[in-house]
């Protein structure tokens, strides 16, 4: 009888601790951490074809973080109006859209990172060009 007590009352103060704690805690629309961080900005660019491959040629990607531009060559042949873009981001940020669907490069496209506060918000330029 006093293990089952204890036990009963164990869980009830678990219980408490568990969901009384996330009620607190801020998350956006899509349920993710806001966080403190104010930090914004993308340390990393790729973009993969149709065969979930890489077509970018080495070393041709560069990340601008002032002037808000990532500019990349893509391999010759390479179908840009079929792109699945990748990026990385500072820890806690987002990037709005969504990345990693089927986009078209045939023009700049513009994506924008948020910060982990979700106040800072900054919106890059993103060119593509195929390899002459």
């Amino acid at each position: 009888m006093k293990k089952q007590v204890i036990s009963t009352l164990l869980i009830a103060v678990s219980s408490v601790f568990l969901f009384g704690s996330c009620e607190k805690t801020p998350v956006d629309a899509d349920g993710l951490l806001i966080t403190q961080r104010s930090q914004c900005y993308m340390t990393f660019f790729d973009a993969l074809g149709s065969d979930h491959r890489t077509v970018l040629v080495a070393g041709s990607t560069q990340i601008d973080t002032t002037a808000l531009t990532v500019k990349a060559v893509a391999r010759f042949g390479t179908n840009i109006k079929r792109i699945k873009p990748y990026s990385s981001v500072v820890t806690d940020a987002i990037v709005e859209p969504n990345m990693g669907v089927w986009t078209d490069f045939s023009t700049p496209q513009q994506y924008t990172v948020v910060s982990g506060n979700r106040k800072v918000r900054k919106t890059y330029t993103i060119t593509l060009t195929l390899q002459q």
